[in-house]
């Protein structure tokens, strides 16, 4: 009899045996529920990254006695959400309550689902002195149903509060981000999480997949690892499938490798043809570039970046692949997208996706009769012609030019014919008009700013849509950026950068103290008037906490504002010559201490011209911004004063700990040099 195929458990995620990898994630969980107080934990990944599996892992009984001192103490609940994204709230109340009624054996809870009735079994957990963790899988379920209102999440955050009760979430993305309503984006449930975000294997995780269970089995696979890992990359899901390929076929006593990939492409292909179809266009074009061996355009580093830390693109030895093999036929099958003069992608003309020649605002197109590609192009087409031109007129507001633009919208110069001032128009890019997650996190930006009241943070008017396409309105400066100025001016004199340092670190400042950080900081987003003023622009890319950083007030909360987080976070967010290296490498925690080295490298640039970490790769910048000191100031602009290269030096230090401990300090060191 053949031996069992080991991969072949990867369809029972119950048996904790077969649980490899995620260690420091399962020790990193397992050490927020043993604390004194548990805390709850989010876990995000994609789809078929794991996230059920890790979760029957932490519920399962003799992994919990080896990571918690007294696993008597806990009660862990798990409820399965998958699938159910109709359920009710009393029906959701009623299961939960069922649950524990059996833990506990009693009959004396309210019968009907009730939150009277989860109270009364959590007093009795805490005359038992029993912990709670509830462990709920694909919990956006709840957070994106209309039934489950913001009294619900209120109500569970005040279980946390009141009772030792924890709650591990598993969901795709972040969970603010999926749900059905502002106020429960906005709801102080979602602080009391911590997110873990579930990413592909690491090599040793990877090995250790491929060669135990086959070792454990008599068939080893190690002398076919790296095959494998040509076929499944280090998606656990698809390296299972691999490996259960060769395993098949050894077990037959020979390997037909053509015959290996076919079987595992046959059961991957339907997963592979599912990510392929929600890549957003940039991302299928960075797909193209790489299974083309052709260069990714300098634009889309920053996307090259995230879907490197996603795992679906492998940087091996200086050279750079895709995942799979057989995923880099379907980007090859899959029509080219070329850039566009305005920035967007269109698509070049192909069999495989025919042209589209009906205008896009047609009544008489039936869209049900449509493909789901040609339906999705028909989407961008009329995204596209809602902005083809630049509107003449946006409510009160005439607009006059075009005058700059950033990552996610086109900036205009208007007209407020009602209070008779200039102001500044944002209008969303068209390429992200149909994009729900972008046209949130764009209005993010605005509530982001808004929520700020500095003499040196640009002020944003209101907000409102055109053709369904969201603007903001925002302060008009008359002015050029810092970028604008080293490259019409050359370096700034030395009592202007002290001037422009110390306001830009009080503006930064102000935010943090608010518990928000930039995220972006650099020359093109800082801005000067004739009077010398500054202004911060581009709140953007902008990451909420709730930190306070006036210690004298710290236990006022109304001086820290909690904002969800739109863009997610570990992934590579900003511009990379200005990341600091906890940012750029995406290890550590990105707070404010991020936002003071951007800044020093404003500061170093302003002064000598030049940026302090460059290359003329992507990877040598984040080596420069990791591991090099930049050229002393010094030596490129001699009479610089040693106060100021002080101050710059300790703005880049590599470690967030040797910088400076808040942008106040940042301000008044600058204040303090005499020129």
């Amino acid at each position: 009899m053949p031996n069992p195929n080991p991969y072949l458990n990867r369809v029972s995620i119950k048996d904790y045996t077969q649980f490899f990898g995620r260690r420091r994630e399962v020790s990193r969980i397992f050490s927020r529920i043993g604390a004194s107080r548990p805390q709850s934990i989010s876990i995000v990944g994609d789809r078929r990254i794991g996230k059920s599996s890790l979760l029957n892992y932490l519920c399962t009984p003799t992994v919990q006695r080896q990571f918690l001192d007294r696993p008597e103490a806990y009660i862990f609940l798990f409820m399965d959400l998958q699938q159910r994204r109709n359920l009710s709230l009393q029906d959701f109340l009623e299961e939960w309550l069922q649950q524990l009624r059996r833990v506990l054996e009693t009959g004396s809870l309210h019968v009907e689902g009730s939150f009277d009735g989860v109270r009364d079994a959590l007093d009795i957990l805490q005359q038992r002195k029993l912990k709670l963790i509830a462990v709920f899988d694909e919990f956006d379920v709840l957070t994106s149903n209309r039934a489950f209102s913001a009294d619900f999440f209120a109500f569970l955050r005040s279980l946390a509060n009141n009772y030792e009760v924890a709650y591990i979430t598993s969901s795709g993305r972040d969970l603010q981000e999926l749900c059905h309503a502002d106020q429960i984006a906005d709801s102080p449930f979602f602080n009391i999480f911590t997110n873990i975000y579930l990413r592909p294997f690491t090599q040793d995780e990877t090995n250790e997949l491929i060669v135990k269970p086959s070792a454990a089995a008599g068939i080893p696979l190690e002398p076919y690892a790296d095959e494998i890992k040509l076929l499944g990359g280090q998606f656990p899901f698809f390296l299972q499938i691999a490996c259960s390929s060769y395993f098949e076929h050894l077990q037959d006593g020979t390997l037909d490798r053509q015959a290996v990939d076919d079987t595992f492409h046959d059961e991957a292909r339907a997963h592979f043809r599912y990510l392929w179809d929600h890549f957003d266009e940039e991302k299928r074009e960075v797909c193209k570039a790489i299974a083309e061996n052709r260069p990714v355009p300098k634009e889309q580093t920053h996307l090259f970046e995230d879907m490197r830390r996603a795992g679906y693109v492998i940087e091996e030895q200086g050279r750079v692949r895709l995942f799979s093999k057989r995923f880099v036929d379907l980007a090859n099958r899959a029509p080219r997208f070329s850039t566009t003069p305005t920035g967007g992608y269109a698509p070049v003309p192909s069999q495989e996706i025919p042209t589209l020649d009906l205008p896009a605002t047609d009544p008489a197109i039936d869209r049900s009769r449509l493909s789901g590609d040609i339906t999705r192009r028909l989407d961008t087409m009329m995204a596209q012609q809602a902005q083809a031109a630049v509107p003449q007129q946006i409510g009160r507001f005439l607009v006059r030019e075009r005058i700059g633009g950033g990552g996610m919208g086109d900036v205009f110069l208007a007209r407020d014919t009602e209070l008779g001032r200039h102001v500044a128009i944002k209008i969303l890019k068209a390429k992200y008009a149909s994009d729900q997650e972008i046209r949130r996190r764009f209005v993010r930006e605005a509530r982001t700013a808004s929520s700020l009241n500095h003499p040196n943070i640009a002020t944003i008017y209101e907000i409102g849509e055109l053709r369904e396409v969201p603007y903001l309105v925002m302060e008009y400066v008359r002015g050029r950026t810092l970028i604008q100025w080293i490259k019409e001016s050359g370096p700034l004199p030395f009592a202007d950068i002290i001037h422009i340092g110390a306001q830009a670190a009080r503006a930064l400042y102000e935010a943090h103290a608010n518990g928000i950080v930039h995220r972006d900081i650099k020359s093109s987003n800082l801005l000067v008037n004739k009077s010398g003023i500054l202004k911060v622009l581009d709140f953007g890319l902008a990451k909420h906490g709730l930190f306070n950083l006036r210690k004298n007030d710290s236990q006022d909360e109304s001086l820290a504002v909690s904002i969800p987080d739109i863009t997610e976070p570990g992934i590579l967010v900003g511009t990379v010559t200005y990341m600091s290296p906890e940012q750029a490498t995406g290890q550590g925690e990105i707070g404010p201490a991020s936002d003071i080295f951007s800044l020093g490298i404003v500061l170093y640039e302003i002064v000598t011209g030049k940026l302090p970490f460059d290359g003329s790769t992507y990877f040598q910048i984040i080596d420069a911004i990791t591991r090099a000191e930049p050229t002393p100031i010094e030596r490129i602009r001699p009479g610089t004063p040693p106060a100021l290269i002080a101050v710059i030096n300790r703005a880049l230090a590599k470690t967030p700990e040797a910088r400076f401990a808040t942008a106040l300090d940042v301000a008044t060191a600058l204040e303090r040099i005499s020129v």
